[in-house]
């Protein structure tokens, strides 16, 4: 996997506008607020500098997560925390520059606070930095959903060395899309939706997708990949991908599409493909979402292609790390050097 040497670095890049779109408006998806994101930030903060970490990177942004972290310390952290030289733009740009960034700094891990759409965005920069990712948004297919003391014990454990990157962590899969000059990727759905254009972005209305293209699929997950999932559950361990057509005439299924919104939607095809066997989703006039957002527009006859693979961003096996950190006795003599 190309592991190089530690740093005893980790960078954390929390976005300010995951958990609070027009989703907590159309479903009862929560808003996930800033506050609690600095509490978070705080909580890792804390644990990187019981544990011995040298160095913390952040993003900056404009609601300032970092440094309100930062400065609600109790106490000053003896880790160096520096943030990036970065003018905060407020779009996915941020993301997707911190990431970059952080690789180039050499991290041995990125914590990623987000929902799946940042997480897409951060798995174009990172690289083969290993992400931590945590659920603060509508669509959390991909992040953990654990108490951020947790996941900082996991990063810890791989930013010292006491458990190895080949040993604690996960290769994903991803889904590539192509219409016409027009290549992207999502880290779990790609879907066709009737839209024109991309307006608000997300999308939470199963009657305005025609597919969907998953790269994990089951029916405990909160999105559109639950509606294939429901049917033929493909789980993230497994080298297939699943692809789903919905129209008249289907067979209807029940699926949690939104956060308190299970809706019944007609399904008139699924198939489970290995990875790397590519299919046509459709064709234009339509707007693709990807992770649960609308991205990219594709013209009347152009069709949509799809596939996917296992190149996607390495990360961290939370409990495979605490466990073998547990063995190695990490706890043992966590905080031995305070």
């Amino acid at each position: 996997m190309g592991e190089g040497p530690l740093t005893g670095s980790v960078g954390i890049i929390a976005n300010p506008e995951s958990g609070r779109d027009i989703r907590r408006l159309v479903a009862r998806a929560s808003v996930f607020d800033n506050m609690e994101k600095v509490s978070m930030v705080q909580r890792f903060l804390s644990v990187f500098d019981a544990a011995g970490l040298d160095r913390v990177l952040v993003m900056p942004d404009g609601f300032g997560i970092g440094e309100r972290a930062l400065e609600l310390l109790p106490e000053r952290p003896s880790l160096s925390v520096e943030f990036l030289d970065m003018r905060p733009t407020g779009t996915w740009r941020d993301s997707l520059r911190a990431a970059r960034e952080m690789r180039r700094e050499g991290v041995d891990v990125i914590v990623v606070i987000g929902g799946d759409g940042t997480n897409r965005v951060v798995a174009k920069g990172c690289g083969d930095v290993p992400l931590m990712p945590l659920s603060t948004g509508t669509n959390n297919v991909f992040p953990y959903m654990v108490e951020a003391t947790t996941a900082a014990l996991a990063v810890s454990a791989l930013a010292l060395g006491v458990v190895s990157r080949r040993e604690g962590t996960l290769r994903s899969k991803r889904v590539l899309v192509r219409a016409g000059d027009a290549e992207d990727l999502a880290l779990v759905d790609a879907a066709l939706t009737l839209h024109q254009f991309v307006g608000c972005r997300a999308v939470w209305d199963p009657g305005r997708v025609a597919a969907v293209a998953a790269s994990r699929a089951v029916p405990w997950s909160i999105g559109l990949s639950s509606i294939p999932g429901v049917v033929r559950p493909v789980g993230p361990e497994e080298d297939l991908w699943i692809l789903a057509r919905l129209g008249e005439g289907g067979r209807p299924v029940a699926a949690p599409v939104a956060p308190g919104l299970v809706r019944r939607v007609p399904l008139s095809e699924v198939m489970v493909l290995p990875l790397g066997e590519g299919a046509v989703l459709g064709e234009g006039p339509c707007v693709v979402a990807l992770d649960g957002e609308r991205e990219v527009e594709v013209p009347p006859g152009v069709p949509v292609e799809v596939t996917a693979d296992r190149r996607g961003p390495l990360v961290v096996d939370l409990r495979e790390t605490l466990r073998l950190a547990s063995e190695r006795g990490f706890f043992s003599e966590f905080g031995e050097h305070l």
